[in-house]
């Protein structure tokens, strides 16, 4: 599986918008961005316009009027088109996350509530504090460019003051910058935290009412919620303290240029007048506000750097080797397995060959590690020691299935869950319906019979027996069974097995009570797992 890592930047961003939305965009954002040349244009030139002529006034109203309805309606449909933009952008984001985070959880401990906080805190803020800036920084420099045209036609040598002194905005978001980063870290730390904790105690509210232990818990669930808006709280802190600053420097970037004028027009130097300072004042308030926003939206997309960093996944090349032909001659071999856990040695010296259809159980104490062994043949588990070679190659997560207590079903027919969603004939979905002895058991339409989430509907053998049949529909040849009928009555629990021991597949089974009797009857192999390795019963 191809990983690589992505950092969403305007490269990211300009692959996933259309390009004729970003040419409309960047149209938009300069046709939008006049006002403030406007204003000090028509103010300054109130100063010199003869009122007695009435058509020239009529002249000058109705080209103001037009200048003004051009822009508003730009800035009108400027919004709208960025609006369509963030959603291309957040759907392809919070998509990546959802598959980044997926295929994370084969190689460590990502919980569904990292996922969903990612999916939609991070993506939001992302959104609110990224994207949306991205496309108001660049009508904020538009403003800039367009107004700052207006102040060096008016006059270049008191016009170029203004500009220089404004520039001094920028600095408090480069030095807020590192600030900004570490603040956001912690928040986002803390939400995952809190996000967890809320999972936990939903998750165990029964047990919590039972044993009636929930001022513990909700003292636990205050103090994490407190935590997590207090680091809120002082990363907004730090953001309008930057933005403070950089308001202090914008009005002094006005005062200073405005004295000056005030200096240039008494002493008649440059040619600078009275009209001269108002257009210049008012076209220099949008400059400033420009810059303002510029430095703002800066320093909000600086905050993002972070989160803004993920593992994408070539999932075009994942599942293409769903569907197996039926190899002849079928080998596994475990070489020297070792396995530790923070440091501490759960098991070694694993060693292990089956061929063709043999199968075998594995028993031990409980907590040696049986459970951890066979999610390690998996493959969703990396051994700290040794090997694993299937049919002459590494082991890879598609090459078994994994068949647990509580199969994962999902809210869906028959047909959905075992296809998920590929295409098969359904003659195929027919057959290993009758293998696994469910198409007389699902009513008069079994592949459209509806299972309900987390399959409540259905019982605990007939769920084990549609997850072996989602397996053998892809002709796998090996199944790892973990403790599947721990939870069966003793009735199932011989049907199931008898099901499984006469597959003509590969099987692995971690087991405590053993059917003697089928173990018998289809020379089933008994091994102990201990610390040191596996033994013959």
């Amino acid at each position: 599986m191809e990983e690589q890592q992505t950092h969403i930047d305007i490269k990211w961003v300009l692959s996933t918008i259309p390009n004729k939305l970003i040419l409309v965009i960047i149209i938009l954002s300069i046709t939008s961005s006049f006002e403030g040349a406007i204003n000090g244009y028509v103010l300054g030139q109130m100063t010199k316009i003869v009122f007695n002529n009435f058509e020239n006034v009529g002249h000058f109203l109705l080209m103001v009027a037009m200048a003004y309805l051009i822009t508003y309606t730009s800035a009108y449909l400027f919004l709208l088109t960025t609006q369509k933009a963030l959603q291309f952008l957040t759907q392809r984001l919070k998509y990546e996350f959802f598959i980044s985070d997926f295929f994370q959880t084969n190689h460590g401990n990502l919980d569904s509530s990292d996922v969903i906080n990612k999916v939609t805190n991070v993506s939001n803020q992302i959104q609110r504090q990224y994207f949306q800036p991205l496309f108001y920084i660049f009508q904020s420099l538009a403003t800039i460019v367009t107004t700052t045209f207006v102040i060096l036609e008016t006059n270049v040598f008191l016009g170029i003051i203004y500009i220089l002194i404004s520039a001094s905005s920028f600095l408090p978001s480069i030095i807020g910058k590192k600030q900004m980063n570490m603040k956001t870290d912690t928040w986002s730390v803390a939400n995952t935290k809190l996000v967890t904790i809320i999972k936990d105690i939903f998750q165990g509210k029964n047990e919590i009412k039972k044993f009636g232990v929930i001022n513990g818990f909700t003292k636990k669930f205050f103090h994490s919620l407190n935590t997590e808006e207090e680091n809120f709280f002082k990363l907004n802190r730090t953001q309008y303290t930057v933005q403070f600053i950089a308001w202090i420097c914008a009005v002094i970037s006005d005062v200073i240029p405005m004295g000056i004028g005030l200096i240039m027009v008494v002493n008649h130097i440059a040619g600078v007048e009275i009209s001269t300072i108002v257009t210049l004042s008012l076209s220099a308030d949008a400059v400033v506000g420009s810059v303002r926003e510029f430095a703002n939206y800066q320093t909000q997309i600086t905050s993002t750097s972070s989160i803004r960093t993920f593992m994408t996944y070539n999932i075009k090349k994942i599942g293409s080797n769903s569907f197996k032909e039926k190899t002849k001659n079928i080998s596994l071999y475990l070489k020297n397995i070792a396995f530790y856990r923070q440091k501490k040695l759960v098991f070694k010296d694993i060693n292990l060959e089956l061929n063709d259809d043999q199968k075998v159980i594995i028993t031990g104490d409980s907590g040696v590690g049986k459970s951890t062994l066979l999610q390690i043949i998996a493959g969703q588990l990396m051994p700290s020691k040794g090997g694993i070679l299937f049919n002459g190659h590494k082991i890879a997560i598609e090459d078994s299935v994994l068949i647990s207590q509580k199969p994962w079903l999902f809210e869906g027919t028959v047909k959905e869950n075992l296809t998920l969603y590929q295409d098969f004939p359904e003659s195929a979905l027919v057959q290993t319906l009758k293998d696994v002895r469910l198409w007389d058991e699902l009513g008069t339409d079994p592949l459209n019979y509806k299972i309900e989430s987390t399959g409540i509907n259905v019982s605990g053998g007939q769920a084990q027996r549609l997850a072996i049949a989602r397996g053998l529909l892809r002709n796998k040849q090996l199944f790892l069974l973990d403790e599947i009928t721990a939870s069966l009555d003793k009735e199932n629990a011989y049907k199931i097995r008898k099901l499984i021991y006469e597959l003509p597949v590969m099987v692995i089974e971690v087991a405590h009570n053993i059917d003697n009797e089928l173990v018998k009857n289809y020379s089933i192999r008994i091994n102990v797992l201990t610390k040191n390795g596996l033994k013959n019963e």
